[in-house]
């Protein structure tokens, strides 16, 4: 299961639009408190305004002060008015109520003082009502029923938004989510449904298609494996009977090398054989002439044991090459006595430079082949007659093993493509161009390389590298 990072669709939703729904009505409900206080307060003035006009036409017929209190105490009570005042010029000012206290609300008033009909007699008055503050519980009380009306409507459209979303992106997004961890897990018949809203909706069809598409290179990928294992598979048979082509061509040079060997202890078998049925010999002799037959003979043997043990193929079940381990000493060792035989071997110098070292990495019968095939190689390039040395040596994890000799050493035009198969510096009808291959093959298998260059003195000097075991 994977690690979950960081909040989930689902509450990342719900902070994000209760943070929105908090700021918004907060900022809604404090504007509704305040444009209500003031529809209230303009309210009372208008009203107040009103009761002014009615006490100023009730007094315009002329100052009776009866009048006067009479109107006041009509419209004190009502919309907040808490007193009343008519003050005109040079008299003396009427007052009913509590006045000086709360808003004024004044209204002009013309009076017409006594004096006949036709004279100047207007005089300009005031009627002005006071109006008592808003009641501060009442003001709290509305304000806390706003407020609750407020909260609880976004609280509604709260959960009606979280709810439309769930249903339309973090729903379907989570059925993505889940849908792709089992694609993770190599599930890849899963499938989502296309459902939610058109973007989620497009995305679920585009995972369903990509699914698909990963199912079906998954298909070929595993179609195409089988292939390439079945190809490895033939190509490692190829290879193997390449080197076994390569081991017995090797095995018929050091026999057609060795006959001669194998033909002159038998020329002395015969001919002591012949003078050991001579009846004159007294048994001394005929001690000496069979002690001599048998050393021959085990010579012989010696030799075809030899032969037959390299040509022999000893295959552990069920390890490969790279699971085996060699000593390098010994495999040089092996090597150097199945050449010193041969004929065409008699004059060469074979000098060993072996140290002490590990073992490494790879059969001793195929190594025992490479180094072969390189001596061989080197007694070809001195025609019979030179000096050889073979060196081994370890250098950090690795075992060096290299073959030198003073021949004439690589042409330079086939050093770079000397182990390609079929390339070969010796005469037409004297090399195959298989050997250098099968050596290159078989390093390679164990985790090791060969290269080939010209020594600084003169001839060839092959070098391989080996991992240790």
């Amino acid at each position: 299961m994977a690690r979950r990072l960081g909040f989930g669709l689902r509450l990342q939703l719900v902070l994000a639009l209760s943070a929105a729904f908090i700021i918004a009505f907060a900022l809604l409900g404090v504007a509704a408190v305040q444009l209500g206080r003031r529809a209230r307060e303009s309210a009372r003035v208008r009203d107040a305004e009103a009761a002014a006009r009615v006490i100023a036409a009730g007094l315009a017929e002329g100052p009776n002060h009866a009048r006067f209190v009479s109107l006041a105490d009509a419209a004190l009570g009502h919309g907040g008015i808490r007193g009343a005042e008519w003050e005109r010029p040079r008299v003396q000012t009427w007052v009913r109520g509590v006045t000086g206290l709360g808003t004024p609300v004044e209204v002009p008033v013309e009076v017409r003082a006594p004096g006949g009909v036709g004279a100047d007699t207007t005089r300009h008055g005031v009627v002005r009502l006071w109006v008592r503050p808003g009641d501060a519980r009442a003001e709290a009380g509305f304000g806390n029923l706003m407020l609750f009306y407020v909260a609880f409507t976004g609280g509604a459209i709260l959960l009606l938004t979280y709810l439309a979303l769930t249903f339309l992106i973090v729903r379907p997004v989570e059925a993505v989510t889940r849908a792709s961890e089992r694609v993770a897990e190599g599930r890849l018949e899963t499938q989502v449904p296309v459902r939610g809203a058109a973007e989620v909706a497009g995305l679920a069809q585009s995972f369903n298609a990509m699914a698909r598409q990963l199912g079906a290179e998954r298909l070929a990928l595993e179609e195409r494996l089988r292939q390439l294992e079945a190809a490895r598979a033939e190509t490692s048979a190829a290879q193997d009977q390449v080197l076994r082509s390569a081991r017995l061509a090797s095995v018929g040079r050091l026999a057609a090398g060795i006959a001669h060997e194998i033909g002159n202890p038998l020329a002395a078998i015969l001919g002591l054989t012949e003078i050991a049925r001579d009846a004159d010999l007294d048994a001394e002799e005929r001690d000496e002439f069979l002690a001599r037959i048998q050393t021959e003979t085990e010579r012989i043997h010696r030799i075809i044991r030899d032969l037959l043990d390299f040509a022999r193929q000893e295959q552990e079940p069920g390890a490969g090459d790279g699971e085996r381990r060699a000593d390098l000493g010994q495999v040089v060792a092996d090597a150097v006595h199945l050449v010193a035989p041969q004929k065409d071997t008699a004059k060469l110098r074979i000098e060993r430079r072996v140290e002490e070292v590990p073992p490494v990495r790879g059969s001793a019968d195929r190594l025992t082949q490479v180094v072969l095939n390189l001596l061989l190689n080197a007694a070809d390039a001195v025609e019979g007659e030179g000096d050889v040395v073979v060196e081994v040596a370890r250098e950090g994890e690795e075992v060096v093993l290299s073959v030198s000799d003073t021949g004439p050493g690589i042409p330079e035009d086939v050093l770079e493509e000397l182990f390609e198969p079929f390339v070969t510096t010796k005469p037409v009808g004297q090399g195959t161009g298989l050997g250098l291959a099968v050596c290159h093959t078989i390093v390679e298998r164990v985790g090791g390389t060969i290269t080939a260059e010209n020594a600084e003195g003169g001839g060839a000097r092959f070098v391989i590298r080996l991992p240790l075991a």
